[in-house]
């Protein structure tokens, strides 16, 4: 079978997967329990089994903001930690108002919808 050489463009249609993750990065994650709605993290720093993140809220055409639960009285940043093979898109960039762009929505629409395909 031929297959087309990559170019640079593509890279995003397959959610920038060879891309290396670093601080900061925001990326979307797959956890099929909460396939409503995309799963969107900040890394924090990488660690010896994944990376540590702090959750994002928000929707496919919403804005985005950290994550917050109520720890006692106050709220507090939703950290968590997740391995390298749950995240499903790399380096997503979120637009001035802090939404996804329209091409990163359907991106992620079609991830999550093969992810759900192969039902682990």
């Amino acid at each position: 079978s031929s297959r087309k050489s990559r170019k640079s463009g593509d890279g995003e249609a397959m959610g920038n997967m060879n891309e290396t993750v670093e601080a900061k990065d925001v990326i979307a994650i797959c956890r099929p329990k909460y396939k409503d709605r995309p799963q969107i993290a900040k890394v924090i720093q990488k660690t010896s089994s994944g990376y540590s993140i702090r959750w994002m809220a928000g929707s496919y055409y919403g804005t985005w903001a950290e994550a917050k639960k109520r720890d006692g009285r106050k709220m507090v940043p939703w950290l968590d930690t997740i391995k390298e093979s749950d995240i499903i898109y790399k380096k997503i960039a979120l637009t001035s108002a802090h939404k996804l762009s329209s091409k990163v929505v359907q991106t992620l629409r079609s991830l999550y919808a093969a992810k759900e395909g192969t039902s682990s």
